[in-house]
C-alpha cells in the first residue's frame, strides 16, 4: 500500500485572513471530496490549535506526547548537534513578549542571520562551562547544558511557545528548583535581547522584536526506535520545517526540502521531486506552509497545489497498486482541519462542497491527528 499525506498549514500572521479553501478554485480536491471521504479534525481544548507540531506527530502515527521524539531531540538533529553523555538539550525559541505575555511565538519570523547574532550575544554573556547556545534556523535554536537541575527528567512537560500565545509565560514554568532556574535564565536572556541593536532596529522597522528566549521540550538524548519499527512502514517527509527535518533524522525517515515559494515554476520544479519518494517509500508526508496574508497569493498557492501536486499524484498512484491519498488543510477561522481522503479500501463519505458547513456535516470527526492516521491506514 502506498500512502501520501498532504498537510497544508496556514502560517498567516493575521487571524482575520480567509480560510485557505475559501474562494480557491481547487477543482481537483473538489472532485476527490465528492468521490472519496471527507471529514473534520477538531482540536481538543488542551491540544492548542496553534501548535503545528502536535498535528504533525499525530499524522505520522506518533503519540503527540512521546518523549522519545521530544522537540529538543528533533531540534538537535536538525542542527547537527550531537549530545554528549550528561548533556541536556532545550529548545530555545526566540519569541516576542509584552508585559510577560507571549504575543508572537515566531518573533515576526525573524531571519536566521539576525537570530544567529542574538544567539552569539547570549552565548557570550550567559554561556559558562557546561552551558552553550547553539544556532538553528529562524527563531528555533538550542540551549545545551550539564546543569543537574535542568535535566529532562526533572523538567517535566514545558509547552511550546505556540501553545502559550497570549498567555503569561512565567505561569507555565515547572515548579521547584527547575522552574526557578529556568525563570532566572530566561529573564537574564531577556535583558540581553531587549537591549540588543538587532531588536532596536526591528522595532524601528515596525517588526516584532525577539525579546524572549523561551526554553522548552528538553531531552537527555539516547536511542529511539525508527519510524519503520513503530509503524511497519518506510517513509519520507517533504517540508521546509526545521523541526520536521530533525524529526525525519531522528526517526530514520527520508527527507526532501519543500518549495521555497508557491509561484508556478517553483511548484512545477519541486513537484517533480515527489515522484521518486513515492516510488521508494510506503508513506510520504508532504508539509506545505502558506505564510502569506495576501488573499490573492493565498488563492494562487492553493490552486497551484491542487493542479500541480494533488492532481498528478492522484493520476500516478493507481498505477502503483493499492494506494491512499489524504489532504488535510487548516481552517484557522473555525479552529478545525478539514480533510479529504481517497483510495483503496477507504469508505465513501463525500461532501458536496469544500465549505465549512459541508465539512461540519460529515460524521467523520477523529479526535486528533493520531486518530486520523489510524483511520487512514486501517486494514492495510
Amino acid at each position: 500500500m502506498k500512502y501520501v499525506i498532504i498537510r497544508c498549514e496556514d502560517g498567516a500572521r493575521s487571524p482575520h485572513t480567509t480560510a485557505l479553501l475559501e474562494g480557491s478554485k481547487t477543482a481537483h480536491l473538489h472532485q476527490l471530496a465528492q468521490a472519496g471521504a471527507a471529514g473534520l479534525l477538531r482540536h481538543a481544548a488542551d491540544r492548542a490549535p496553534g501548535d503545528p507540531a502536535l498535528l504533525h506527530r499525530g499524522l505520522l502515527g506518533l503519540d503527540p506526547h512521546d518523549l522519545d521524539v521530544a522537540a529538543a531531540r528533533c531540534y538537535a538533529a536538525s542542527a547537527n548537534v550531537a549530545l554528549e553523555p550528561g548533556e541536556t538539550a532545550w529548545c530555545c525559541d526566540l519569541v516576542t513578549q509584552h508585559a510577560g505575555t507571549i504575543i508572537d511565538p515566531e518573533a515576526g519570523r525573524i531571519t536566521t542571520k539576525e537570530s544567529e547574532i542574538l544567539l552569539h550575544a547570549l552565548d557570550e554573556q550567559l554561556g559558562v562551562e557546561g552551558r552553550r547556545w547553539e544556532a538553528g534556523s529562524g527563531p528555533h535554536h538550542l540551549l545545551i547544558t550539564r546543569d543537574p537541575g535542568l535535566t529532562a527528567e526533572r523538567a517535566g512537560a514545558v509547552r511550546s511557545p505556540h501553545r502559550l500565545k497570549n498567555q503569561e509565560w512565567a505561569r507555565h514554568l515547572p515548579t521547584g528548583e527547575t522552574g526557578q532556574t529556568l525563570q532566572t535564565l530566561i529573564e537574564q536572556a531577556s535583558q540581553i535581547l531587549e537591549s540588543h541593536s538587532i531588536n532596536r532596529v526591528r522595532l524601528d522597522l515596525g517588526e516584532n522584536p525577539a525579546n524572549l528566549a523561551w526554553l522548552w521540550g528538553p531531552t537527555d538524548g539516547g536511542a529511539t526506535s525508527t519510524f519503520t519499527e513503530r509503524t511497519g512502514l518506510s517513509g519520507a517527509i517533504v517540508s521546509s520545517s526545521f523541526w520536521l527535518r530533525g524529526l525525519a533524522r531522528t526517526l530514520g525517515l527520508g527527507w526532501a526540502e519543500g518549495p521555497a515559494s508557491f509561484n508556478e515554476p517553483a511548484v512545477q520544479r519541486w513537484a517533480k521531486t515527489i515522484a521518486p519518494l513515492v516510488d521508494a517509500h510506503d508513506l510520504v508526508y508532504i508539509h506545505l506552509r502558506v505564510n502569506t496574508d495576501d488573499p490573492v497569493e493565498r488563492l494562487c498557492a492553493m490552486e497551484r497545489i491542487d493542479q500541480l501536486l494533488l492532481k498528478p499524484l492522484t493520476d500516478r498512484l493507481p498505477a502503483m497498486g493499492a494506494w491512499r491519498l489524504m489532504s488535510a488543510i487548516d481552517d484557522r477561522r473555525n479552529g478545525v482541519v478539514p480533510f479529504v481522503a481517497i483510495g483503496s479500501g477507504l469508505p465513501q463519505q463525500p461532501v458536496a462542497q469544500l465549505t465549512a458547513e459541508a465539512f461540519a456535516g460529515s460524521p467523520l470527526r477523529p479526535e486528533d491527528g493520531l486518530g486520523l492516521f489510524s483511520w487512514f491506514t486501517a486494514n492495510r
